[in-house]
């Protein structure tokens, strides 16, 4: 009897200590809104712009880089720096509220914060083109 009672007192120990837990699913926290590169293209007359807009969707940093500056026909690297600038878009232009001369680098050249809401880019001649050029701009955004 005595391991009979042992017995019983053991499973009841065992019997207590489950609980009855639920298991749950981990949630996913990461609130990071998904940063959206895209590479801007384009041909620029003498004196001339382009501009691009874009849509943030989240507050956040936008970063942009001069890629490469060529003539259309040879396609040979242009030494001319262009002007590249970050604002909002004005009927057919972007009014910019910060701008930067870059000459081409594959390393980010311009960081703005910015909030949620519609925006441009802007590329410009910066007074040094002497024929037109075309450019590519790496420009990452929220």
């Amino acid at each position: 009897m005595t391991a009979r009672v042992l017995l019983l007192a053991v499973l009841a120990a065992v019997t207590a200590a489950c609980g009855d837990d639920t298991a749950t699913s981990p949630t996913d926290t990461d609130t990071t809104p998904t940063a959206t590169s895209v590479t801007y293209t384009g041909t620029i007359d003498v004196g001339g712009s382009r501009f691009y807009s874009f849509t943030n969707n989240a507050a956040g940093s936008v970063t942009a880089f001069l890629a490469s500056v060529t003539a259309p026909d040879t396609r040979l690297p242009v030494s001319a720096p262009l002007e590249i600038g970050v604002g909002v878009p004005a009927a057919t232009d972007c009014a910019t509220t910060t701008t930067q001369i870059v000459s081409p680098s594959l390393v980010s050249q311009m960081t703005v914060s910015l909030a949620a809401g519609v925006f441009c880019l802007r590329v410009a001649d910066a007074g040094e083109l002497k024929a037109p050029v075309t450019f590519a701009v790496r420009f990452t955004h929220p």
